[in-house]
């Protein structure tokens, strides 16, 4: 799958993930990851070099409110997660090891109540 992300290329060849991938597993805000040029010249990330430990959840909201976002967004916020809004339904955010196990709990919670569905980026432990 192919996902379009801000990065920054580091001195060493390698570029730092500076997006909240929407769609991508096992890949995460502040990674570095090996990159090669395509034809198109783009830079194509081609492995995480290293993992940066931060987590990454998708959120789908049920509601159709476009301003249904916001409460949860500044909540998510003012825990320190940073947020990538996809669309006023969707968006991604960005958590620390730390904070992520509340993150997701409070997530969970919300789904649980009917108000959001959500799923985690990370399909293995960070390394």
């Amino acid at each position: 799958m192919w996902e379009g992300l801000r990065g920054r290329l580091e001195k060493d060849g390698t570029a730092t993930v500076l997006g909240i991938p929407a769609y991508l597993y096992d890949l995460n805000f502040g990674d570095r990851v090996n990159v090669m040029q395509s034809a198109e010249n783009a830079l194509v990330a081609t492995g995480v070099e290293h993992d940066a430990r931060n987590f990454t959840f998708r959120v789908l909201l049920k509601s159709d409110d476009p301003n249904a976002w916001q409460p949860l967004g500044s909540e998510l916020a003012e825990r320190g997660c940073l947020l990538d809004l996809i669309s006023p339904r969707f968006f991604a955010v960005s958590s620390s090891e730390a904070q992520a196990q509340e993150v997701a709990d409070r997530l969970f919670a919300l789904q649980h109540e009917g108000v959001l569905h959500y799923e985690t980026g990370r399909t293995r432990q960070p390394g």
